[in-house]
């Protein structure tokens, strides 16, 4: 197992090859499946294009549950026995990542709300605006898990850290990247310090734009993460990474 580097590669075929119990946090920000091959039409401003990303596109629900828990069940094998992992989804792919979790046997520990503020506008206008992702937290054992309460206090400007994480969408220039799915920098950084010690392994299997990797650098954790498209691990991973080690 070789730390500190990003494998071109799916995360599936990536955990089969680690030992059982290895890896101390899981920070997983999954397909949501919410793409959609064709534009969708609205009364108010025609054809407009969805996310459409090829790697977010499934035939049916069912498919959508056999990738989630594919990878969730190899996630749970590979996670120490303090481990915890968080998963990431919307306001309808959460009840299905709550369901293939609960299938693990690892214990529900809560949910965090993020509240984006600033988000977009639905331009349907036939639902309320999307303001809101949520992150499921899963802990390998009923008891023992880690939760750094002063660290995450700390970065709480000195309150106590809520599960309802008020932090604005709009990113700077420093950080921003195309990627359509990019979390900010703030979710990844309370993740990693609050339930993580100095030194522990971080497996992010979905690394995207690479966030969580430079939360990790940038707070003194060991990390290892798979990303399929080789596009993001050229334009935006390794960038952060060269940027977190060598300039900030």
């Amino acid at each position: 197992m070789v730390l500190n580097k990003i494998y071109h590669m799916d995360c599936n075929a990536y955990m089969k090859t680690l030992p059982d119990a290895c890896i101390n946090l899981i920070i997983a920000d999954p397909p949501y499946g919410i793409s959609k091959q064709n534009p969708f039409l609205v009364h108010s401003h025609g054809a407009i294009k969805g996310m459409g990303e090829k790697w977010d596109i499934f035939d049916s629900d069912e498919k959508y549950r056999s990738f989630t828990m594919e990878w969730i069940n190899n996630a749970s094998r590979i996670l120490t026995e303090n481990g915890s992992i968080f998963v990431w989804g919307n306001y309808c792919s959460i009840f299905k990542m709550h369901s293939c979790l609960e299938e693990t046997g690892m214990f529900y520990k809560g949910m965090i709300s993020w509240v984006k503020r600033d988000a977009p506008p639905n331009v349907t206008r036939r639902l309320y605006a999307l303001s809101t992702e949520f992150a499921l937290w899963y802990c390998k054992s009923e008891k023992g898990w880690i939760f750094n309460h002063d660290d995450l206090k700390r970065l709480n400007g000195g309150k106590q850290m809520r599960d309802y994480w008020d932090i604005p969408k709009t990113m700077t220039k420093q950080e921003y990247t195309p990627h359509k799915t990019q979390k900010k920098y703030e979710t990844a950084q309370r993740l990693v310090v609050g339930h993580s010690r100095k030194g522990d392994v971080v497996y992010i299997p979905f690394a995207g734009s690479g966030t969580e990797v430079e939360a990790c650098i940038k707070n003194g954790r060991s990390w290892i993460a798979t990303e399929k498209e080789k596009q993001y691990i050229d334009e935006f991973i390794m960038p952060r990474i060269t940027k977190s080690i060598f300039y900030d």
